[in-house]
């Protein structure tokens, strides 16, 4: 007896170590966010057939200790592909759930789990309605930050996704993963730099599918500034390989693109739980494609958000 007394006495030491720490820790408390986004996207020389959208977005969070929960609800933009047309509708809902596992000062790792709908509501030239279709999206997301020492730091961000129902209306391939990742540099308490590599790449599992498969490589440079209360953010996306096959019902082979994006984003925190930001980004498309023009395109974008 006392033989394993003494074996397992470093147990009740950890033991006891544990429930003074866990005694020492306050309790955890529930934190919220509400906000609003509101997005719009255009290529030059299209506005006469509305090639292009807008997506407003609002969301709310609610954070208490290692867990998050989120709920969003965006709208689908309109837009005309030629022959039919998509109505502007508020229903996309969001819903996800994050787990963080880790979070101390040498590294952070957390895993979100989501599920989204894409509904559309197709038009006629006319207007008359032509028919729905809702894609359910499942994800699931790790992401996690890593620090060497006070001014390297290796992050990123890994997404899976599962899409099901109504794949042939929508044109979305059965499964797609997205990522990005990279490392920062922190010059100072003023200026950072982050270089990033980031894929997007859908495909089908099913063999006998290939509507919607794509892929888009990307190396994404951003030099954060913060002054204050504010941050700004310079950024570029240098395209590193792109294609598609998006004109599924017509024509199978693969389309090529270069994408190359410039872009600022603005922040601004007005220290009483609320923020705003602004952000503004100029892209060069050239397509690989005899039935294509290369495009010029625009983005913008201005969100706010109130923490409590």
């Amino acid at each position: 007896m006392k033989k394993m007394l003494v074996t397992l006495s470093p147990l009740f030491v950890l033991i006891a170590a544990a429930a003074a720490h866990a005694d020492n820790t306050p309790a955890p408390a529930w934190h919220y966010n509400i906000g609003a986004m509101y997005e719009i996207e255009n290529v030059e020389g299209q506005e006469d057939d509305k090639d292009g959208l807008y997506e407003p977005s609002v969301y709310f969070n609610a954070a208490y200790g290692d867990w998050t929960l989120s709920v969003a609800m965006y709208q689908e933009g309109p837009a005309d592909y030629s022959n039919f047309t998509r109505g502007g509708y508020f229903n996309r809902p969001e819903m996800s759930v994050r787990y963080q596992f880790v979070d101390n000062e040498q590294a952070t790792f957390g895993v979100t789990g989501n599920v989204r709908n894409y509904g559309y509501h197709f038009k006629n030239d006319d207007g008359s309605r032509a028919g729905t279709a809702n894609t359910v999206r499942y994800g699931l997301t790790p992401d996690w930050n890593i620090t060497f020492d006070p001014r390297w730091s290796f992050n990123g961000w890994l997404s899976l996704y599962q899409f099901r129902n109504d794949l042939d209306e929508t044109g979305y391939s059965d499964s797609r993963i997205e990522a990005e990742t990279g490392i920062k540099y922190k010059f100072n308490d003023t200026v950072s730099l982050k270089t990033n590599y980031y894929i997007e790449r859908g495909f089908n599992i099913d063999s006998d599918r290939n509507n919607g498969e794509f892929s888009t490589q990307e190396m994404r440079i951003y030099l954060p500034i913060e002054l204050g209360t504010n941050t700004f953010t310079p950024y570029t996306r240098l395209t590193l390989d792109r294609w598609s096959n998006w004109d599924w019902q017509t024509d199978l082979d693969r389309e090529g693109h270069n994408f190359s994006r410039i872009g600022l984003f603005y922040g601004h925190d007005f220290s009483n739980g609320l923020s705003m930001s602004l952000e503004y980004a100029y892209e060069w498309e050239d397509h690989d494609d005899k039935h294509s023009s290369d495009d010029r395109f625009h983005y913008a974008g201005i969100g706010v958000n109130y923490a409590f």
